[in-house]
């Protein structure tokens, strides 16, 4: 089930499955390494980004990402957009 998960930079990201994917349209390939990944896996929309990725690429892209002050406005919109998509409650 989609969950808004916390990361220490900032970032608005919600974990989902890959089936949640289908949502929106998505096939469960990653957007950055595009790896298939199982239905049954999880992953991560990361929003500033507009992608959905596997956990070794949210990994390694949260280790360099920046959080720049200029992309929020961008950012809590495209999360608002997904959250209800989704059914997530947000404030």
């Amino acid at each position: 089930m989609a969950q808004v998960i916390e990361n220490p930079k900032g970032f608005k990201v919600i974990k989902t499955t890959a089936t949640e994917c289908l949502k929106w349209g998505g096939m469960a390939v990653c957007d950055h390494c595009n790896k298939e990944v199982s239905y049954d896996s999880s992953g991560y929309f990361i929003a500033v980004l507009n992608h959905w990725v596997c956990p070794e690429c949210y990994d390694k892209w949260l280790e360099k990402a920046i959080l720049h002050k200029d992309d929020k406005p961008y950012e809590s919109k495209i999360f608002k957009r997904y959250a209800k998509l989704l059914g997530l409650s947000i404030e």
